[in-house]
């Protein structure tokens, strides 16, 4: 983008922001409203709305994250969501609490799916419906192409569902549902609800006042338009994936939340996959082999983690490179073509793409070391299952959470590492004593795997389901 392009987008914004600010209709939470959120996500370097992922947002900021959004928080609409956010919560405390269902609704059910299957061995009464079924029929009906431009235009059509309508459902939607979900929203009193997002939104415009609604919080959402577009008061429940989630979510959004709310934090549920330290037969030649994977996402900081394995390379030229996911070439941008330039420079074989992989048993097995090098991360799946088959991790102090500690928080076993000769000399340091520190990493990330986790979530509903 050219600098006479950002000036004109600067100068738009600002005065878009000051229009907004001054205008005596932002109570009706419209066009107006609308603006002045997005002007918080609008990155004017770039052009596009991801200011709040940017690292160079929070320079000088130490952990006061709440100025990332320009004063939003103090502004008149700001104040205005949040006293409506507790009126809203107070007008709820009528509603007594009841024994009914758990019913879990998301569009993504990867996390979801474990924690499910968990409660119905337990014998928990419980059931799940696919947002996806809704949209599939609503989309077509509705002639909806760019989904993801719908979601977000609805998420501020809500804004004056969930703010100033009355609390109800949506009697319309329930023609693109099916008679499964009629059933089970019936039987229900507690909406379990993955991801701060548009599934968050769906599930507050299709319930009813008295049903308890419980959210899954992961990084992404923290750090996107979407909490600003949310009635915290219609919200009974907050499970946040990690700590430095938690912390750093209410530094950025706690001024939305009402006081009554609960809130924890609990890990992922992996107790249906479970690993056996005592039956895993890794590959001998794995101590200098460093793997990681989907590291061609911009988030995930492939070139800090490369510049790391280029020192580790000059000191000892038998190491590898073992990615899969993505490629470099899959996900265009200059960067990665500057780091597909710099492999081709390195003998053959020396760094390895494998793209994406159906078996990543194998390739846990053959990996002795795991990166996770990313810019931000929730609990990092990847190297909480790489730990489980003996590699050895490699966690940096990941920026945007640095100040809330979120890397050694999230893997207190680790030493976690705050740049790159740190990376290379953890690892160097480790190849003579390699199979003792794989074994200690593989008996420490049992706590991840924990079958008391499943546990905690049940506790935690209950809880909001009684309060």
């Amino acid at each position: 983008m050219t600098d006479v392009k950002r000036s004109v987008k600067s100068f738009i914004v600002s005065i878009l922001r000051h229009a907004v600010r001054m205008s005596p209709f932002f109570v009706n939470l419209g066009y107006a409203a609308k603006i002045e959120i997005l002007s918080v996500i609008y990155n004017e370097k770039t052009g596009d709305n991801d200011r709040l992922h940017d690292l160079s947002t929070y320079q000088g900021l130490g952990n006061n994250y709440n100025q990332a959004l320009n004063g939003l928080g103090d502004s008149k609409l700001g104040i205005h969501l949040k006293k409506q956010a507790c009126k809203t919560a107070t007008r709820r405390n009528k509603y007594p609490s009841s024994n009914g269902s758990i019913l879990f609704a998301t569009r993504s059910w990867h996390f979801i799916n474990p924690l499910y299957d968990s409660f119905k061995e337990k014998k928990v009464d419980c059931y799940k419906y696919d947002i996806n079924d809704f949209d599939s029929l609503f989309f077509r009906d509705n002639e909806i192409k760019n989904k993801s431009k719908y979601h977000r235009e609805k998420a501020f059509k809500n804004l004056g569902i969930a703010f100033i309508k009355k609390q109800d459902y949506n009697k319309e939607n329930r023609k693109y549902m099916s008679d499964s979900f009629d059933d089970y929203y019936r039987k229900s009193d507690v909406i379990f609800v993955d991801w701060l997002n548009h599934n968050t939104n769906w599930v507050i415009e299709n319930s009813s006042a008295d049903k308890k609604i419980i959210v899954r919080v992961h990084s992404y959402e923290v750090l996107s338009f979407f909490p600003a577009t949310i009635n915290f008061g219609r919200i009974d429940g907050l499970i946040f994936i990690s700590h430095g989630i938690r912390d750093m979510f209410f530094e950025m959004w706690g001024w939305l939340v009402p006081e009554n709310i609960h809130v924890e934090v609990i890990d992922n549920i992996r107790c249906q996959n479970r690993i056996n330290p005592s039956l895993i037969e890794s590959n001998v030649n794995r101590k200098k082999i460093i793997g990681m994977m989907q590291y061609a996402l911009p988030v995930k900081g492939f070139r800090f983690a490369f510049e790391v394995f280029k020192r580790v390379y000059e000191k000892d030229n038998e190491f590898k490179l073992v990615v899969c996911g993505q490629t470099l070439n899959e996900i265009k941008s200059k960067e990665n073509d500057s780091l597909l330039e710099e492999i081709r420079l390195l003998p053959k074989g020396t760094v390895e793409e494998l793209g994406y992989i159906s078996e990543v048993d194998s390739f846990f097995r053959s990996v002795g070391y795991m990166l996770s090098t990313s810019e931000r991360e929730g609990s990092h799946e990847s190297i909480i299952e790489g730990m489980a088959y003996g590699c050895v991790p490699v966690v940096r102090s990941w920026p945007l959470l640095a100040p809330f500690n979120g890397a050694q928080r999230a893997f207190p076993m680790c030493q976690v590492i705050e740049n790159v000769d740190e990376a290379a000399k953890l690892i160097l340091d480790s190849v003579n004593n390699y199979d003792d520190i794989s074994n200690k990493f593989q008996q420490e990330s049992m706590v991840y795997f924990s079958e008391d986790i499943p546990n905690k979530y049940l506790e935690f509903i209950e809880r909001v389901r009684k309060e």
